[in-house]
Parts: structure tokens; C-alpha cells; sequence
């Protein structure tokens, strides 16, 4: 049975990132796993109700909910803190990777790319944490960078961040992943994210009119042959 870690900043982000695909591969058989670095307690809050209980929490809550549905195996939490993850603690967030790495053992992991897709600061550095962790132990046979499009990128806008980083062009993407069978079940999922519910609305938009294609790149791998460009992960395993 192969097996894949997503490893993320915030709750949804593997929904509204990979989800499809992580969807895909789990209908498929495959156990996959989720490293959550975060809760979310700096996000926003779209919910409507007004409510005591920590926004953490209740996030916490649509992200087991969310997973559920991408048929995720498990979720684990590195306990760190919304918006902090970018501070001197590269190395106590790459220990815990490390540590699931080596009782996991996965073929595949999958993270941000260096821009941190949306360019949120707290994704930049779980992209290159987890590329640290990943070059540390030789468990992992394949490491992804999920990423977008030039194409996408110019389509979505550049309002999110303050600075919403290049798309990636046909060239650097190694790797082209199907999702039109696990689409739905990716905004299903989404829709568990309310307290995200701007987000949720706004991505599906733009998405639904972008071909059903996860891309990724493939950043490294410890293989001794590998065919590119493929659409599968598993591509050489």
C-alpha cells in the first residue's frame, strides 16, 4: 500500500490546494496522511453566528470534517501558531516532520511551492521546512511542490496577499495529476471550511472554469530512474 504526506500551514489548505488529488489517490487505496502545522487562530472568522469557542477549534473541527470526505487517514498537528510559523523555529517544526516521516513512512510527500502558492509567508516557510525534513531522512522517495499555473495565476487575480507570486509554466511543471473524477468531491470538502466561507466561494469561481488538472513539480527524488513529465505520483515507485 503506497503512501502520501501532505504537510500544510492552516486548515483548508490541503482542501483548497492538492485535495482533489489527495482525494484521488485515497479512493484509489492509498493511505494518506495529513501534517497540520497550524490551527488556523489567526485567520478569519466568515461564520455568520456569533460563538465563544476559539476560532482554532472550531476550525480544527471543519478540518477533520473536510478530510473526512478527501477520505484522509489521519491528521496530526504540530501545535504551532497561526501567523508565527515564519519566526526562529524552523527547527522545532522540521523535528516534528522528521519524527512522522520516520513512524509513517511515506513514498510521497507533498508541500507549498517556495512562493508559497498564495504567497502567505507562513506557507513560504512550511515549503522549505518540509524540503529540509525531506532531505534529512532517504524514507520519502519523492518530494511535490504543489503550485499553479501561469495561466491559473493570471486568471485568479493578484488581490489576496501583498504580493500574490508567479504561476509556473508548462516547462516546470513535472508532474499533471487528473482530478475530474475527485472534483466534487473537492468542493464538498471545501464547503466544511464556513468559517472560510469567502474563500471557499471565491476559489470555486475561478476554479470551475480552469481544467481539472492538479499540477505539481517534482523537487526531488531518490530514484534511480524517472520519466518526465508524468500524471502520477507514484510515477517510478
Amino acid at each position: 500500500m503506497k503512501k502520501i504526506l501532505g504537510v500544510f500551514a492552516h486548515p483548508d489548505d490541503e482542501t483548497f490546494g492538492p485535495g482533489a488529488t489527495l482525494a484521488k489517490y485515497a479512493a484509489a487505496g492509498a493511505t494518506v496522511d495529513i501534517l497540520m502545522a497550524t490551527r488556523g487562530e489567526g485567520g478569519e472568522n466568515n461564520l455568520t453566528e456569533k460563538t465563544d469557542e476559539p476560532l482554532g477549534k472550531i476550525r480544527e473541527r471543519e478540518l477533520r470534517n473536510a478530510d473526512k470526505i478527501l477520505g484522509i487517514h489521519q491528521i496530526d498537528f504540530l501545535d504551532f501558531i497561526d501567523g508565527e510559523l515564519r519566526q526562529n523555529i524552523y527547527f522545532d517544526i522540521a523535528k516534528k516532520i522528521i519524527a512522522k516521516i520516520k513512524i509513517f513512512k511515506p513514498d510521497v510527500i507533498i508541500t507549498f511551492e517556495p512562493g508559497g502558492v498564495s504567497g502567505h509567508l507562513d506557507h513560504i516557510a512550511m515549503s522549505f521546512i518540509t524540503t529540509y525534513a525531506y532531505l534529512q531522512t532517504d524514507i520519502p522517495k519523492k518530494l511535490y511542490y504543489n503550485c499553479i499555473s501561469d495561466t491559473v495565476r493570471n486568471q485568479r487575480g493578484h488581490e489576496y496577499y501583498i504580493y500574490f507570486p508567479d504561476g509556473y509554466s508548462d516547462k516546470e511543471i513535472t508532474t499533471r495529476i487528473d482530478i475530474s473524477g475527485s472534483w466534487e468531491t473537492k468542493i464538498r470538502a471545501m464547503q466544511e471550511h464556513k468559517t472560510q466561507i469567502k474563500d471557499v466561494t471565491r476559489i470555486a469561481k475561478y476554479m470551475e472554469q480552469m481544467p481539472k488538472v492538479d499540477n505539481f513539480i517534482l523537487k526531488y527524488h531518490h530514484l534511480s530512474k524517472i520519466k518526465l513529465p508524468e500524471t502520477d505520483l507514484f510515477n517510478g515507485l
